[in-house]
């Protein structure tokens, strides 16, 4: 029987080393989004950055306050409150690089994660292309290792997200 358990707890230990490993080797995710969207990259991005149809595409966006500059000034920040399975999370955000109809970078950080990410536009004639590309690492060994397993649900909100995003900017004229 003291066999058995020994062997027990060293399993628990090696699984639990495992796991805390893995947010050492692996410590940020990385992952992207594409949509081809059916109307021209001016119109997407319009939509895209438009403050008034955030809440349109951001699942469980509830507010964005203005912490400091303007929009589309390269080192403004502001925070949104975004409500989750009950649980509301405020996230601050702070424009990294900006270039019209082109570029859109946010360094995105809340309690748990740094979200460096970056969105691409681009012109396709009568269609354009969005990309997101995101590079998350969590603020400690626990949530950087809990975020490798965590990968594939940060990919399908994104892409739900982006799909509602195109729903928005292809009935928007």
């Amino acid at each position: 029987m003291k066999k058995i358990i020994k062997y027990l707890l060293l399993a628990i230990l090696l699984l639990v080393v495992v796991f805390f490993s893995l947010g050492i080797f692996v410590p940020t995710i990385n992952y992207e989004t594409k949509v081809t969207v059916n109307n021209p990259v001016g119109q997407s991005f319009r939509v895209f950055n438009s403050p008034f149809l955030m809440s349109a595409w951001i699942p469980g966006l509830k507010n964005v306050r203005w912490i400091s500059g303007r929009q589309n000034e390269i080192g403004s920040k502001w925070a949104m409150t975004i409500e989750e399975d009950g649980n509301q999370y405020i996230m601050t955000e702070e424009l990294v690089a900006f270039k019209e109809n082109e570029l859109f970078v946010v360094k995105i950080e809340n309690e748990d994660f740094t979200n460096d990410m970056e969105v691409r536009f681009t012109d396709k004639g009568v269609t354009s292309e969005i990309c997101s590309y995101n590079h998350v690492t969590g603020k400690n060994i626990f949530l950087k290792s809990l975020f490798v397993f965590s990968k594939s649900i940060f990919i399908k909100r994104d892409k739900k997200m982006y799909e509602q995003l195109k729903k928005i900017i292809e009935e928007t004229h």
